[in-house]
């Protein structure tokens, strides 16, 4: 008898010490009863589960063993409603263990609350635990009501461990599990340790978020527990931070009286656990539940999540804005660690500094239309203006040519090859339409240069002369760096470097793949004054291509500009471009022997054949020669600008001239005599 007093008293004297629910209900008979125990059981059906009175590991210092001892009773209840009713145990599928009941095969008719009574004649208590039973859900292998959550913070490391299987665990025993990940066996990376009993995450990445589910084998049965794993961003160490209205300086917002209004705050809150966040709008001290009616806070609004970052929103709005609205509004944001704030004045809107904005606003967007315009259409815009109102460049400058043209030499050892594009290009197609239908005057060395012993000074004399000067860079001219004149030749070179003369660079494609293309790029930087044109193939040799609008852009401005067909046509003659016809090149002209120097000396080639209708080709034209006692060869088929001695076209040669072993002597009447190879292949451009 004295034991069984010394048991009650020390039940009673412990019973609130380790409680979990804090309040307790009225006592039925003298029974105390604890209400609900926190713990849940949550199994899906089909798996056994224990559930076991919570009297003896929370509200009691004693043992199943020792409330027997004490001729204490534990009898089960199931609540139905407001009433209890006793268990009756089967021991098939619902049996009683010591202080658990066990439920081999949980259904979904065992849902529901259970209740554990100790008593004995004079002493009652009672607790109740719940216990939760549910499907899987479709196609999955879990059931989402009933998984447990954890949270792990980016780059941390992170346990997830597989929770309540403690009743499920033989001692000394290794268990057999099975690890799932969205109910599929996954390939962890190689940092991913995996147990039996836990998943180790050294560092936890954003695609480690999910569903794992660990899978134990229980005799015939298996038990499954599955923990939802959310990743998020580390704990801030900052109070959140206010994005509009700025938080350094108040935001001057102009407003019309009686129009309606909605001020935002916009704010961005660190993840900080689970604590919401907290924004508010205040006018002054006081808050905007004591303000007029007509002014209200929105719900706050969440913008944009990112691993429980936010971004949120909270609006104020006014019906209509009144004259004693005006003033300072203030939106705080607060978390666990500070506060911050941001305000925004409102004013009335100054109708006057309203329209001049906009007036200047319409002028800067009509002058940003106007600027793209010129950007696109520059050329086309200065060419309609220098056709219409600009003067002519040549009335005043004492120059006799409009542009000297520095081109691609022609090779005689190539003449066999066919003409490429560049070359035809640059020997046939830029000359003639300049001259013949834009009306330039152009200086063509290779075509009005005559060689002799101050070949360069007559040179450097014609670039003087000339208005532009043109180089058109092909692949061969840049190969056998055809400009390599303008640096040699201290002269050139300083009109260069000056400015004295403005240089057009007419580029052809694929000029970078040239091994001398650096040295064209060095030049560059030399010359003062110069436009590099892109000349893009065939296609930009069509006349109203933008290739020769750039072109004539930068050539000297001329009020006429073309020729009339009277003087383009020359009869007999077929055209390049359809309507634009073209014109002998060389004018056989009957100058003074005594123009030429009487120690030039002519190389003549030999002459194996006598033709008396010989044809001579230049530049792609033919011209009727007229019958000749002497015997000429012939450079073939190959078109090029041809240098001609005025002393070969007057049928003169020195008398002291050395003709070559084996050559047969030529007539020296003859009115045309072809160049030299020397000559055709002459350094000088």
């Amino acid at each position: 008898m004295k034991r069984s007093a010394l048991l009650f008293l020390l039940i009673s004297s412990a019973a609130c010490i380790n409680l979990k629910f804090i309040s307790k209900r009225n006592s039925v008979d003298g029974c105390i009863d604890w209400s609900v125990d926190l713990k849940k059981y949550r199994v899906l059906a089909g798996e056994p589960v224990r559930v076991k009175c919570a009297l003896f590991y929370s509200y009691i210092r004693t043992n199943y063993s020792m409330a027997q001892s004490a001729k204490l009773r534990l009898i089960w209840y199931k609540n139905k409603g407001d009433s209890e009713e006793p268990i009756i145990f089967s021991g098939h599928r619902l049996s009683k263990e010591d202080d658990s009941i066990w439920f081999r095969s949980a259904e979904l008719q065992d849902n529901g609350f259970y209740t554990c009574v100790l008593r004995n004649s004079t002493y009652c208590m009672k607790v109740s635990m719940s216990l939760t039973v549910e499907d899987n859900d479709d196609g999955l292998c879990f059931n989402s009501k009933i998984r447990h959550l954890e949270k792990a913070e980016i780059t941390k490391s992170k346990t997830i461990t597989c929770p309540d299987i403690d009743d499920y665990l033989a001692p000394y025993k290794q268990p057999l599990m099975t690890w799932y990940k969205e109910c599929q066996k996954k390939t962890w990376r190689s940092s991913v340790v995996v147990n039996t009993t836990s998943v180790w995450i050294p560092e936890v990445e954003e695609e480690d978020g999910g569903n794992y589910t660990c899978e134990l084998t229980y005799g015939s049965r298996v038990v499954r527990r599955t923990t939802e794993l959310k990743v998020t961003a580390l704990l801030t160490t900052r109070p959140p931070k206010v994005l509009f209205p700025t938080e350094r300086h108040p935001s001057l917002i102009d407003i019309q009286l009686g129009m309606p209004l909605s001020l935002d705050c916009r704010a961005f809150f660190g993840y900080s656990g689970e604590s919401r966040p907290i924004i508010y709008w205040m006018k002054g001290e006081k808050f905007v539940e004591e303000l007029k009616g007509h002014i209200r806070e929105s719900e706050v609004r969440v913008l944009r999540e990112y691993l429980g970052e936010k971004e949120v929103q909270l609006s104020l709005t006014f019906d209509a804005v009144e004259e004693g609205d005006m003033g300072n509004y203030t939106c705080y944001v607060e978390n666990h660690i500070g506060r911050g704030h941001a305000s925004a004045i409102l004013q009335k809107r100054d109708l006057y500094r309203l329209e001049l904005a906009g007036g200047l606003g319409a002028i800067l967007l009509l002058l940003g239309f106007l600027t793209a315009i010129y950007r696109c259409y520059n050329v086309e815009i200065m060419l309609c203006y220098r056709r219409h109102f600009g003067s002519d460049e040549a009335e005043d400058d004492n120059k006799e040519y409009d542009a000297y043209l520095s081109y691609t030499k022609v090779d005689p050892e190539s003449l066999h090859r066919s003409t490429s594009e560049e070359e035809q290009f640059a020997l046939e197609v830029l000359p003639d339409v300049l001259e013949k239908h834009y009306g330039y005057k152009l200086f063509i060395p290779d075509r009005d240069l005559i060689p002799s012993s101050i070949y360069i000074e007559d040179l450097a004399r014609s670039v003087e002369q000339s208005r532009r000067l043109v180089i058109v860079l092909t692949p061969e001219f840049v190969a056998k760096r055809g400009w390599s004149i303008f640096q040699l030749e201290t002269r050139l070179h300083g009109m260069l470097v000056a400015g004295e003369i403005k240089v057009i660079m007419i580029e052809c494609p694929d000029l970078q793949s040239v091994i001398n293309y650096q040295e064209v790029e060095a030049l560059k930087h030399t010359i003062k004054l110069l436009s590099v044109v892109k000349w893009r193939g065939p296609k930009s040799n069509q006349l109203d291509s933008k290739f020769w609008k750039q072109v004539l852009y930068e050539m000297p401005a001329k009020r006429k500009e073309s020729l009339s067909r009277r003087q383009v046509l020359d009869s007999g003659e077929q055209g390049l471009f359809g309507d634009l016809q073209a014109v002998s090149t060389i004018a056989m002209t009957t100058t003074s022997a005594s123009l030429a120097p009487a120690h030039a000396h002519a190389e003549i080639p030999d002459f194996n054949q006598t033709n008396p209708q010989m044809r001579h080709l230049c530049r792609s034209y033919e011209y009727e020669m007229p019958p000749s006692p002497v015997q000429m060869g012939t450079l073939g088929g190959r078109h090029m600008y041809c240098n001609i001695p005025m002393t070969l076209l007057n049928g003169q040669v020195g008398q002291n001239n050395a003709v070559g072993k084996g050559k047969p002597d030529v007539h020296l009447n003859s009115t045309f005599v072809p160049l030299s190879g020397r000559e055709l292949t002459s350094d000088i451009w």
